[in-house]
């Protein structure tokens, strides 16, 4: 299931960089969650050619990301705007003057670093 989710989140990133056919079975695949041979019969193909696909396009989807990380980025900076927004939650509930200065240098130091980032 842990690859599912990994090629989904890969072909979202990337998925514009494969071939018309690649796109196909990836997305009967990953998405549809079709078996190889239901994606031969829709595709016209042999079930070794759609393994066949299916691994070259793994390859190249793996490939992209290696080359410009665009998933750990969006990932970082995700994390980075949650952090932020239980920080911003946190003040709106109970901040005192003080505590409320220490939280807003916080999430503008975080914000500081996606800016710097870009």
């Amino acid at each position: 299931m842990e690859e599912f989710f990994e090629i989904s989140i890969l072909y979202d990133f990337y998925g514009e960089f494969l071939t018309e056919k690649q796109k196909k079975a990836v997305e009967y695949y990953y998405s549809f969650n079709y078996s190889l041979a239901e994606i031969g019969e829709k595709m016209g193909i042999t079930r070794q050619a759609v393994r066949d696909l299916l691994i070259r396009s793994k390859e190249i989807l793996h490939d992209f990301d290696i080359k410009l990380n665009l998933v750990q980025r969006y990932k970082k900076r995700q994390t980075t705007v949650l952090e932020c927004m239980d920080i911003l939650n946190e003040i709106d509930q109970n901040g005192s003057d003080q505590e409320i200065k220490g939280m807003v240098d916080s999430v503008k130091a975080k914000l500081g670093e996606l800016l710097e980032e870009n």
